[in-house]
């Protein structure tokens, strides 16, 4: 007999549970509210938590939780100036560009960007499901000139097979979270142009806040459902009792980037630890449930009938952003044994036949080391939030967060030379619509095309999606093969000599 437990606010590192038993793990933190100060101090109100009222889709309402206990680390903050800024947080794969001209000439402000654990967020629509983090920059009042552009990972595969929606929030009053747009229903008012590219989701607007993109099936064909990629982690105690039963935890999260920090975020409240993670768990739009079965070897053995749970598809599907988790208990069988081995798989039932289940394997209780990809947080960093304030040098003041304030590629003279030469109109369409075209984003024209120069907003879309070293050089390369020379001499002109 299942029984389903959630929220579950506190665990007992060794306390035992029902051997097919789950629970939607619930953190509250401190989520940034408005603010208009600009000395690079933020203020802070307690956590908002998203519901929905049902049968409204296009609506999130988020009353205010005072059960706050957490502030949040990840997070960073600067202080923009007429001459624009390009921030990230790289454990999370989050940045902001803010271009040059966006704030007012004479004028600083200062800017937070971070990922926020708004972990009660329930999405109304038995389709949608979450596919990015909760991503704030604000604080909310700030005003710009022009469009900034917001990056963030999605965990979507197969894209054509998704119909994408983008929410916000001001984050203030009610918390109330608005429909910006769904893709390929934009007119002529959509505040924002959403770029969906492999793995991350751009968006540009000029209204700061937090953001979040949740999707569903384009389609009700079978072959063409939605599919997201998740991840497992499996986590326990830091010692292993020698006498008694011992629990570890399963996590079931969105595979994006900084979904091993939040699982240790949770276990570090209760003292427990990552353990291992799985290959990618692929899981469709069918309605089919998720099965995690468990086995045990070396002097270790699961409780009777406890080596396998089976979480309802809506549980996973609609998990709205929680941190969904399953629990086993396993018992000793032979204490002088010392060799030890958990394998974990995870499949939707019925599956197809293509589809490798997920799978990970842990031979000891020895916590999972963190390696380059993973955000390095001392132990601390939980207690109080740390906000990394980047100098000129492009320095930080801690060096658990991440954070580059990266040159733009393009000066802004080259920018403005660009500009004049592929704004106006052209007989072969040679212009900044064939532009869009070769950048592949020309999905909504019409976005750009209302904006006093098109050619700008689409450069500082192509400065967020382009920061590797040769992004000068492939952009030459376009301007060359639309046969616009004029374009290839201003940005030879800025390139990089390749010895340098």
């Amino acid at each position: 007999m299942r029984n389903y437990m959630y929220p579950l606010d506190k665990i007992s590192i060794n306390e035992s549970y029902s051997s097919s038993s789950y629970s939607k793990r619930v953190c509250s933190v401190e989520s940034l509210a408005t603010s208009t100060n600009t000395s690079g101090d933020s203020n802070y109100d307690h956590a908002l938590v998203p519901t929905v009222a049902a049968g409204n889709s296009s609506t999130l309402s988020a009353p205010m939780d005072q059960t706050s206990a957490f502030r949040l680390p990840d997070c960073t903050q600067m202080t923009l100036t007429p001459a624009g800024a390009f921030m990230r947080l790289n454990a999370y794969s989050a940045a902001l560009l803010v271009p040059e001209g966006a704030v007012p000439k004479h004028q600083k402000q200062s800017v937070v960007l971070s990922v926020v654990k708004d972990d009660k967020v329930v999405i109304a629509g038995a389709r949608v499901t979450f596919l990015s983090p909760v991503v704030f920059c604000g604080p909310v009042d700030t005003k710009v000139h022009k469009p900034f552009v917001l990056k963030m990972p999605h965990c979507a595969e197969n894209l054509s097979n998704w119909q994408f929606s983008l929410y916000h929030s001001s984050g203030v009053g009610e918390g109330r979270w608005n429909e910006v747009v769904t893709l390929g229903k934009e007119n002529i008012n959509t505040p924002a142009f959403v770029q969906i590219d492999k793995r991350h989701a751009y968006v540009m607007t000029e209204a700061f806040g937090k953001y979040v993109l949740v999707g569903e099936s384009a389609t009700d064909i079978q072959e063409r459902v939605a599919c997201k990629k998740l991840r497992m982690f499996i986590c326990g105690p830091v010692t292993v009792p020698e006498f008694s039963d011992v629990s570890v935890r399963i996590y079931i999260v969105e595979d994006n980037p900084g979904a091993e920090e939040r699982c240790r975020y949770c276990e570090q409240e209760i003292g427990g630890v990552v353990l291992g993670k799985s290959s990618v768990l692929y899981f469709s739009d069918n309605s089919q449930d998720l099965c995690i079965d468990i086995r045990c070897v070396g002097g270790w053995k699961s409780k009777p009938f406890g080596d396998r749970q089976v979480i309802p598809f809506s549980h996973v599907w609609n998990n709205s952003n929680s941190t969904l988790h399953c629990s086993f208990t396993l018992s000793r069988t032979e204490h002088d044994k010392c060799d030890f081995k958990i394998d974990v798989q995870a499949i939707q039932e019925n599956a197809a036949f293509s589809v490798a289940p997920s799978m990970l394997t842990i031979s000891s209780f020895t916590p999972l080391s963190k390696d380059g990809s993973t955000c390095q947080h001392s132990s601390s960093s939980f207690e109080t939030m740390t906000i990394c304030s980047v100098g000129s040098n492009g320095a930080t003041s801690g060096e658990h967060n991440v954070i580059n304030t990266d040159k733009f590629r393009l000066t802004k003279l080259a920018k403005k030379k660009l500009c004049k030469c592929l704004d106006p109109p052209t007989q072969k369409g040679n212009d900044w619509r064939m532009l869009a075209a070769h950048l592949h984003v020309d999905r909504y024209l019409a976005y750009f095309a209302t904006k006093p120069s098109p050619t700008d907003q689409i450069l500082d879309l192509w400065e967020c999606r382009n920061r590797d070293l040769n992004a000068v050089c492939s952009l030459i390369e376009i301007c060359r093969n639309m046969g616009r020379h004029d374009a290839v001499t201003v940005l030879q002109e800025i390139q990089t000599p390749s010895w340098l």
